[in-house]
Formats: structure tokens, C-alpha cells, sequence
């Protein structure tokens, strides 16, 4: 958060918001490293130790086949690519509030759908 606050300080906040908007386009790759050092590191596991918990895995285990599964991945990025371009030309309370909506949804569908 301090870092954040730093950046927003001593540079323009566009210049900070575009920064963010690589992050974004990369998000499932992003999110699935990150998810999976977590899970290893509260398991006691090595954080470098192969395991069945990414996403991929995860979703080839309920089910899916191969071709699902990448096209599932392709749809979060896409996704993903589209919202950072449009989080670009829109005003910062607007892809703020339109993050939050979307968090929120994704906390519902994990809620009914897990």
C-alpha cells in the first residue's frame, strides 16, 4: 500500500494506472503463480515442488478435456485483455467500480458453484 501511494505521488496517476494495466492483461498467469506459492507455502510444502493445484489441473479435474481447458484459460485472458484496454479509456471510479462488481461476482459464483 505504501509503495502504491509512493507511486501515485511522484508520478502522474495515469502514468501508475498504466503500469497496472500490463498486470492485468497478464492475470491468470499471474493469479496462478501466485495461488500456487501461497497453497504451498500454508501446506508447510517447498514453494518449487510440482503439485495438482494449478489451475489447469484443477480444471482438467472436474472434468474438462484438454481443448476445454485451454480454451477456458483463452477466455480469462481475452477477458482480462479486453477489461485492461477498457480500464485505459475509462475514468479511474468507473474501473474501480466495475472491479469491485466483478470481484464480487466472482465471490458469488465460488460461493454456489464450488
Amino acid at each position: 500500500m505504501l509503495a502504491s501511494i509512493s507511486i501515485l505521488s511522484a508520478i502522474k496517476y495515469y502514468t501508475a494506472f498504466s503500469i497496472f494495466v500490463p498486470i492485468l492483461a497478464f492475470g491468470v498467469p499471474i493469479y496462478d503463480t501466485l495461488s500456487s506459492i501461497v497453497r504451498r507455502k500454508l501446506n508447510g510444502k517447498p514453494i518449487m515442488e510440482a503439485d495438482r493445484g494449478h489451475l489447469h489441473h484443477r480444471l482438467l479435474d472436474k472434468g474438462y478435456s484438454h481443448k476445454q481447458t485451454v480454451l477456458i484459460m483463452y477466455a480469462f485472458s481475452i477477458v482480462l485483455g479486453i477489461i485492461s484496454i477498457v480500464a485505459q479509456l475509462l475514468l479511474s471510479s468507473v474501473v474501480i467500480a466495475i472491479f469491485c462488481l466483478l470481484f464480487a461476482l466472482l465471490l458469488i459464483y465460488r460461493k454456489f458453484y464450488k
